[in-house]
Parts: structure tokens; C-alpha cells; sequence
């Protein structure tokens, strides 16, 4: 799926349980400003959460630091190569979908915007009542937008006048235009979600609850005559979409509101509760560290496990498949990098990756260079198109000969001295490990080794001479 789409799945999933808590738990009490508060805060919190990193709510087990990986010497290939079927990218075909949806929703509000111009530039500026106002022709139910009020005044009563004024001023002093503006926008950029159009209408029904409340408190009026008003009003068409309408939400919720009492204090608890259950769901959803981290592939997962099976492999910069590129002696391995979703190496030009391999690069794209091939022009062709930084070849190769080294003899059950171990942290199937325990394992026995001689900073003074992470064929016996 393609990155915009995934994230707006992920948005719109953490609005809508926020948009649930506030039905479930605040829409019903007097506290409209909080609710407002609230209905804002969401939206952004939503907007935050596929990127906030919540791993630290689930510690880790692993090691933080991706590691050079040694891979034994599997089995020979079992076919030959053939290339990567390229069938429909749906990924593409989907965002192609959204966007059409997005612009024709954003061509309706440009057309909005615009006959809302329109009527700005055919009204005239008008004062009465105490108020300033802005007369239009037609039976038009009275709205605000930004700093100016819209009515027809010959439908109103004198009596009447002031009362609708007030209502107005309300939306004007507390700048609710800009929460009808945002709703809309919103609405435009995640018109597939069922979320983005409640979020608007509960925002638009809450400033009408903070207006209808301001009217009553500061006008004095009785609440049925003013709710006679707006019965009356309700009759008169309504307003530009992009306004905040008189009369826009259903009346009987708005008097439901005038009717009921008010919330006591007792019931700001829900708030409360309110953040304790997001918090709770929040730790739930929580992604552990552990399985973001890249770890050591034993020889019997990479013939067995599945993932691998959607994994798409190339090989010095063509199509090739996993029993290719596991087929490899290692000895003939330069380097492996392995990419998957938005997830790489920084500088790794991601867009470059995504429009080539679309959808697929979700599921990872694992990229195997060998000695012979890593010089060819196809391949350097390939690293600086996609920008991938290969380890200097010198070090490189002299790092991969010393852990080479070190594997062989663990597979020969020859154990480690103190000094190839070197003060590193020991972990033997991701549990530490003392040297005795290591030295103890029989020829045959391990499956993979990495080592790292950089300070791992997840596991404090123990790791600050590197890692030497090993993984054993029977890691359930141990």
C-alpha cells in the first residue's frame, strides 16, 4: 500500500476511536469549550499518531543496532533464476483513486469559496439593532463567515433582530470559521473516512451548542422563546456550506442542549477517563522495539519463513529469487541491504525506490551485490539512482574476514578466546550469555553470528565494547 495511503488508514483509525470516546463520553455535557478543546486536540493528536514512536511504551529485548550479518554456507540453489513477474500495481491504481476523489471534493470547495465571494460582493454593509451586518436579497437563513455577519433584515422582526446578531457575534468573537475551514479541509484530503466527515459535523453541532448558550446567558432571553426563533428560522434556506449556518444542525439536538441542566464539576472525570482508556488502547497498539530491528537469518528460516516468499530480491541490479541469492557462497558476497516501507538507511532515496518497485517495497526489497558485479555500470547505475552508500570496501572486507573467522570456528565448536571476544556483550538467541555458555556449544550447533564493535547504548555499560549476537538451528532447547 502506498505510504500516503497507509498513513491516512492509520490517521483516520486513531480519529475515529477519539471521535468515539468524545459520543460515548462528552458529547452529552455542558462543557462545550472543552468539548471543542477536545474535538481540535483529536484531530491533531490523529494527525501525530503515525508518526510518533510508541515503541518506548513496549521495551525491547533486541539489539538496537542494525548488524553485519554472516551467512552460512546454505545449500545450493534449488533452480534458476527467473526474473520477477511484474503484474498491476494496485497500490498506484488506488492512490490514482483517492487523488481524483480529493480534487474533485477540493474543485467543490474552490466553487463554494467562490459563490460565497460572489454573495459577499452583491450584499451592502448595514448597522441596526447595535450590530453591524452585511444585507442580502432572498430568503437566506442568517450565517457568519470570518469577521462579517450575513442576513436578509426584512425577515426579521425588530424584536428578533438582536438576538440573531448575538448568535452571530458569538461565532465572529470565538473564530469558529476557523473550525469549519479546517473541517473542510480535512474532509477534502480524507474523504474516504467516515471519520473525517463526523468530525466536522460533531464540530459544527458544538459550536452551535457554545452559541445557543452564549445567547441565553448574555441576552436573558427564555429559552422557548428563543428556541421559537429558531424553529422559525429553520424554514429559511440555509446558507453557504462554508458559513456557520443559524440553523445548521438538527434543531432537536440544539434544544435537547438548551433543555438539559448543567454538567457539575463531578463530570469532568470523563475527561479523565477519557485519556486513561486512549492511554491504555495507545500502549496496546504499541509496536515492541523488538520487531522493528533488523536480526541475523538463521539457514532454516530463510528456507521456511514465509515473509520471505513476498520479499522481492535483486541481484547486482536484476530481477533474482530468494534461492539465488541464498544459493550465494559468501565468499562471493559484497554487501546486502535490505529496505522495507519507509524504513532505510538515511539519504536512501525513497520516492526513486517507491515509484519503481510501488507496493512491493512494503512487503522489502532486499538488494545483493557481489564482488564481480559490484563495479559493473549497471549496478553503480543502480546505487546512485537509489542512493545507497556501500561500506568502504577495505574495512569492509576486513571486518567481514575477522567475523568470517569467528563463525567458522563457533560452527566448529572451537568456542571463543577472552580476546576474540574482546569485553563484547555475549547474546546467544537473543538472551545474554557469559563466555563458559558460549564456549559450551557443540560443532553444528549455530546457524548465524553477527558482531558489532560499536557501543550498543540500549544495554548501558554492558555493551560499550560492541555485541556478539548468535543464533543456534535449536534455539528452542536452549
Amino acid at each position: 500500500m502506498p505510504v500516503l495511503l497507509l498513513y491516512l488508514l492509520q490517521m483516520q483509525g486513531a480519529l475515529l476511536l477519539l471521535l468515539a470516546v468524545y459520543y460515548g463520553l462528552l458529547r452529552r455535557l455542558t462543557f462545550h469549550q472543552l468539548n471543542r478543546a477536545y474535538l481540535l486536540a483529536a484531530l491533531a493528536l490523529a494527525a501525530l499518531y503515525p508518526v510518533l514512536d510508541l515503541g518506548w511504551l513496549r521495551p525491547a529485548v533486541a539489539p538496537v543496532a542494525p548488524l553485519p550479518l554472516v551467512f552460512p554456507a546454505w545449500a545450493e540453489a534449488t533452480g534458476a533464476a527467473v526474473p520477477a513477474a511484474s503484474g498491476p500495481d494496485y497500490g498506484v491504481w488506488l492512490l490514482g483513486a483517492y487523488g481524483l476523489g480529493a480534487f474533485l471534493l477540493l474543485l467543490r470547495l474552490l466553487v463554494q469559496g467562490a459563490s460565497l465571494w460572489r454573495l459577499h460582493r452583491a450584499s451592502r454593509p448595514v448597522e441596526a439593532a447595535g450590530g453591524r451586518f452585511r444585507a442580502v436579497m432572498g430568503e437566506v437563513s442568517p450565517f457568519s463567515f470570518g469577521r462579517a455577519i450575513y442576513l436578509n433584515p426584512a425577515h426579521h422582526a425588530p424584536a428578533e433582530l438582536p438576538v440573531v446578531l448575538l448568535h452571530e457575534q458569538v461565532h465572529i468573537r470565538q473564530a469558529h470559521t476557523l473550525d469549519v475551514l479546517l473541517g473542510h479541509l480535512h474532509r477534502v484530503l480524507a474523504w474516504v473516512s467516515p471519520a473525517a466527515w463526523l468530525w466536522l459535523r460533531a464540530t459544527q453541532e458544538n459550536l452551535e451548542f457554545i452559541a445557543d448558550a452564549a445567547v441565553l446567558r448574555e441576552s436573558q432571553l427564555a429559552p422557548k422563546q428563543y428556541q421559537y426563533s429558531l424553529v422559525r428560522l429553520s424554514t429559511l434556506a440555509a446558507g453557504p456550506a462554508l458559513a456557520t449556518p443559524f440553523s445548521f444542525i438538527t434543531l432537536k439536538n440544539r434544544i435537547r442542549m438548551m433543555n438539559s441542566l448543567p454538567s457539575s464539576r463531578r463530570q469532568l472525570l470523563r475527561y479523565a477517563a477519557s485519556f486513561a482508556l486512549l492511554g491504555l488502547v495507545a500502549v496496546g497498539c504499541a509496536t515492541p522495539k523488538q520487531a522493528e530491528m533488523p536480526q541475523p537469518i538463521g539457514a532454516a528460516d530463510q528456507k521456511t519463513n514465509p515473509k520471505l516468499d513476498k520479499v522481492t530480491f535483486v541481484l547486482d541490479g536484476k530481477p533474482s529469487t530468494k534461492e539465488e541469492v541464498f544459493g550465494l557462497d559468501p565468499k562471493l558476497i559484497a554487501s546486502i541491504h535490505v529496505i522495507k516501507g519507509d524504513k532505510a538507511s538515511v539519504g536512501v532515496n525513497m520516492k526513486a525506490l517507491r515509484q519503481d518497485f510501488g507496493s512491493k517495497l512494503d512487503d522489502g526489497v532486499l538488494f545483493a551485490f557481489t564482488k564481480a558485479g559490484v563495479n559493473a555500470p549497471a549496478v553503480q547505475q543502480l546505487l546512485v539512482k537509489y542512493n545507497i552508500k556501500l561500506e568502504n570496501a577495505a574495512a569492509a572486507q576486513h571486518q567481514k574476514g575477522d567475523t568470517g573467522a569467528l563463525y567458522q570456528k563457533l560452527v566448529d565448536g572451537k568456542g571463543l578466546t577472552d580476546a576474540e571476544i574482546g569485553g563484547r556483550l555475549l547474546l546467544i538467541n537473543s538472551q545474554p550469555a557469559t563466555a563458559q555458555q558460549l564456549r559450551a556449544l557443540p560443532a553444528g550447533v549455530v546457524s548465524a553470528l553477527s558482531v558489532s564493535n560499536d557501543p550498543i547504548k540500549k544495554y548501558g555499560e554492558a555493551g560499550r565494547n560492541g555485541l556478539i549476537f548468535v543464533l543456534t538451528k535449536d534455539r528452542n532447547k536452549l
